[in-house]
């Protein structure tokens, strides 16, 4: 007897949109599109928390009308990928993105706050933005109290990466005139 296995359905970014549209979550659940799969998102600590509003506070006054700062907001890489990454820096648009959910083109950094999910967020989300060509992701490894910075995607890989500790400092790529110490990230 052979075995069989169940069909998975995978979800384009059109259908997910869709879903979203009609209000099928309405459970209040938090979910993101990865690779067509309905991943579902953690529930946040205040560790976590912490972290997006010190990056947000870090980033948003320094960027006004250079860059936008979007938490929590999908970018749609691939027509089946729409992941929210905690902290993302989009190139400014004057319509702030009402015509659309910014495209990897759009993303000048994207920001990964993990606690518990570290090791999915290091080895999913961060090849997927490589493989949309964004050039610069980073980790923040809430347990390591770490920073992982990832740079220069070639072939679907970034090929520079660094773990950087509490005592270092990092520049965005496209912001080399601001340094950030990681203390004032992780706290």
């Amino acid at each position: 007897m052979n075995a069989v296995i169940p069909a998975r359905k995978l979800f384009s970014v059109r259908e997910y949109e869709e879903l979203i549209a009609t209000g099928f979550f309405t459970d209040k659940k938090r979910v993101e599109l990865i690779e067509g799969e309905l991943i579902e998102k953690m529930t946040q600590g205040d560790f976590h928390i912490s972290c997006i509003h010190r990056l947000t506070m870090l980033l948003a006054p320094v960027l006004v009308g250079k860059a936008i700062v979007s938490v929590q907001n999908a970018i749609v890489v691939n027509p089946y990928s729409a992941p929210e990454p905690d902290v993302a820096i989009l190139r400014f648009r004057e319509d702030f993105y009402a015509s659309g959910k910014a495209k990897p083109e759009d993303v000048l950094l994207v920001v990964e706050v993990s606690d518990s999910t570290v090791r999915f967020d290091r080895q999913t989300k961060m090849p997927l933005y490589a493989r949309a060509g964004i050039e610069e992701a980073w980790l923040v490894n809430l347990p390591r109290k770490a920073l992982e910075v990832y740079r220069s995607p070639v072939n679907g890989k970034y090929e520079v990466a660094q773990k950087l500790g509490k005592n270092d400092s990092i520049e965005p790529l496209n912001f080399p005139a601001l340094q950030i110490p990681i203390s004032n990230i992780i706290g």
